[in-house]
This record gives C-alpha cells, sequence and structure tokens, in this order.
C-alpha cells in the first residue's frame, strides 16, 4: 500500500469517527448541539456581565454594556440567521408539494383517454392533497 492510500484510508476512518460522534451529540443533546450549547452558554453570559457591572464603577459601566450589547447582537444575529434558513426550507417544502400537485394534475389530464391510468393518478392526486391537509 502506497503512503497516499494509507493517509487517505487513516482520513477516511478519522472522519468517520468524527460523524459517528457528532451523531450521538446530537443524539444525546435532543437535536443540535449548537443549540443545546447556545442555550446553556446564553444564561452563563447574562450571569457573568451583571457580575462584572456589579463589580464596576459607573465610569466603566458603559463599557462593559458596550461590550455586552455587541456580542448579544452578534448572539441574535445567528438566532434570527437560523430562523429565516427555517422559513425559507419550508417555503421550498410548499413550493415542492405544489409542484408535485400540479404535475399530477397535468399528467391526470393527459391521461383521460386511459381509464385505468386515470383513476391511478385521481388515487395517487387525492392521496397527496389529503397528506396536505394534514390527513394520514
Amino acid at each position: 500500500m502506497s503512503a497516499g492510500n494509507s493517509n487517505l484510508a487513516e482520513t477516511k476512518s478519522l472522519l468517520l469517527e468524527m460523524v459517528t460522534e457528532a451523531a450521538d451529540l446530537k443524539q444525546a443533546a435532543g437535536g443540535s448541539v449548537t443549540d443545546a450549547v447556545a442555550g446553556w452558554l446564553a444564561p452563563q453570559y447574562l450571569v457573568a456581565a451583571r457580575e462584572k457591572l456589579t463589580e464596576t464603577d459607573s465610569a466603566a459601566r458603559f463599557e462593559i454594556l458596550r461590550t455586552f450589547v455587541q456580542d448579544w447582537a452578534k448572539l441574535r444575529h445567528g438566532d434570527h440567521t437560523a430562523e429565516r434558513l427555517q422559513i425559507e426550507r419550508e417555503k421550498l417544502d410548499e413550493a415542492r408539494k405544489d409542484d408535485q400537485c400540479k404535475a399530477l394534475e397535468i399528467c391526470l389530464d393527459e391521461s383521460m383517454q386511459w381509464p385505468e391510468v386515470k383513476e391511478l393518478f385521481r388515487a395517487a392526486f387525492t392521496q397527496l392533497k389529503e397528506r396536505e391537509k394534514g390527513k394520514p
């Protein structure tokens, strides 16, 4: 085995270990590890900032507050970005459902001359519509 192949195999092995570990952590956190850490870190930061403010004279309080606001704005920006991505995913999912319905309608219209095919499409279309409405 050449040195290049050995290095590739070692890299693959390392990558597989990392993926497995990440999946285990995600399962342990009940979702996103980043969200779990952020949920823990935000109140810790708040407590630390409060302690820092109580230990500081009035002249330096403004600078501490300004730093706190900058840090908190970055955290909130991340929250807003994540929420925006979720909204975009939901829009994409709805667009896919609409496209599927339109495709089924077109196929149904095109297959009018074959009753067996028409009935298959009608059943699939009905199932899709029911799923959209939240029915099983």
